[in-house]
């Protein structure tokens, strides 16, 4: 299995795959959440600026009306004094008094704007102001801000507006430009100003807290919203994880078993039912890859082919069933003897056959010689002696299994020709030393 698909395994595990559609809806929620927020101060900034464009837009219809009349003439009181800003030599009658002895003074639209503004101050802390880059009042000269904004309208601009924190408080303000007007000139005239002109502005300060109860009111019914969303979402997960991993688990048992039959299945077709070795087709598949190797790698094999000498009297003096435990008690004779990469196979009936691995043959004639006297001198449960015929063939380099295993299996016969109970050699005699 490949690093891919180990990592695919695991992440399809319902566990691993719940945990990661929890971990994506939680990031989905908290990212609407955001979103949600975010569009909701983008909505309270749009509705502050439109409260501050009512503003102005009341301010000016005010200064509208004061301008068409000429201006107005209120009582002279502490909260409005004679205006020390419109002299007599341009308004002469600035201060009156009525018949009835009441003392008047002249309320230009500028003056009547300031005292709107100090009274709107004063009940719910919206201020405003109006300013110029050439003010006749002192005290409407423009702060930096003011003076971007006058700057800005000389460009064109029709509006100029920002939320920043001034006096430990977030607050919109706003400003639009005022234009000269005819009833303008009266006071502005001998500044240079034309109809048209711009003269100054007037602005709007509105504190963000009089919109931020309802933000904070929005703002918790998108939490409570979300969290209901996120609670839902994760017990959907959680369903879907139950359900998930019932499946996975009835999928992995149907596997296990699969791979416990197949295993069965493999083991029934390779191995013998009797001996419990190899068979004759696993063995042979086996030494093809045995040969493979020797020639790769130059290494030195032998075969061993042996037989048990009279078994067809065995099995019809005693009976079948000791023939089998002959077989048996062989083939765990030579299990006890051979080494672990030595491969031991039942080749058919009483034929057995060995793999002597990385070895040569005069190593595989000491082995037979030395399996040969173990069974000559093993006491089996029937009332003979049992021995075996034994042929060991060298491997060269052109060999093939058949070749190799057809020399071997000659050799035995040489055996039982010879006397059997003996080992026969077939090999270059002379190189192996023999």
């Amino acid at each position: 299995m490949t690093r891919n698909d180990t990592l695919s395994r695991i992440l399809v595990q319902p566990g691993n795959y719940s945990m990661v559609l929890a971990a994506a809806w939680t990031m989905v929620i908290v990212i609407s959440i955001l979103v949600a927020i975010s569009s909701q101060k983008r909505e309270m900034t749009s509705i502050a600026k439109n409260v501050a464009r009512a503003y102005i837009d009341k301010d000016l219809l005010f200064r509208e009306w004061v301008a068409l009349h000429g201006g107005i003439y209120v009582p002279i009181n502490d909260m409005t004094p004679p205006n020390p800003n419109i002299p007599r030599a341009i308004v002469p009658e600035r201060d009156v008094t009525t018949p009835a002895g009441q003392n008047l003074t002249f309320v230009n639209p500028s003056y009547l704007t300031r005292q709107l503004y100090d009274l709107a101050q004063r009940e719910n802390h919206v201020s405003g102001r109006i300013t110029s880059l050439k003010p006749l009042n002192p005290s409407n000269q423009p702060d930096p801000w003011e003076t971007a904004a006058l700057q800005a309208f000389e460009r064109g601009e029709q509006e100029h507006a920002t939320v920043a924190m001034e006096g430990g408080q977030h607050s919109i303000r706003l400003m639009r430009p005022l234009l000269t007007t005819e009833n303008c000139l009266p006071c502005h005239r001998h500044q240079g100003y034309k109809v048209g002109d711009i003269r100054g502005g007037i602005s709007v300060k509105l504190p963000m807290d009089l919109f931020e109860s309802s933000l904070h009111k929005q703002t918790g019914l998108i939490w409570s919203g979300h969290g209901i969303m996120w609670v839902l979402g994760l017990t959907g997960i959680y369903s879907g994880y139950r359900g998930l991993k019932r499946r996975t688990d009835e999928r992995d048992r149907a596997e296990e078993e699969l791979q416990r039959v197949n295993t069965l299945l493999e083991s029934q077709a390779t191995t013998d039912y009797l001996t419990g070795i190899i068979n004759r087709r696993k063995f042979i598949e086996l030494l093809e890859q045995e040969i493979r190797e020797a020639k790769r790698y130059t290494m030195p094999l032998a075969l061993i082919f042996f037989d048990i000498d009279h078994f067809k009297a065995v099995n019809d003096t005693f009976g079948h069933e000791s023939g089998d435990r002959v077989l048996s008690e062989v083939a765990t004779l030579v299990n006890a003897v051979i080494r672990e990469t030595d491969i031991f196979a039942r080749f058919g009936g009483e034929e057995f056959i060995i793999l002597v691995h990385n070895n040569d043959v005069k190593t595989g004639r000491d082995l037979a010689e030395k399996i040969r006297n173990i069974i000559e001198h093993h006491e089996f449960p029937i009332e003979r002696s049992v021995t075996c015929s034994f042929g060991v063939a060298q491997f060269y380099p052109d060999d093939t299994a058949e070749l190799l295993i057809g020399r071997a299996d000659e050799a035995m016969y040489a055996a039982k020709q010879s006397g059997r109970n003996r080992v026969e050699t077939r090999c270059d005699c002379h190189s192996a030393g023999l």
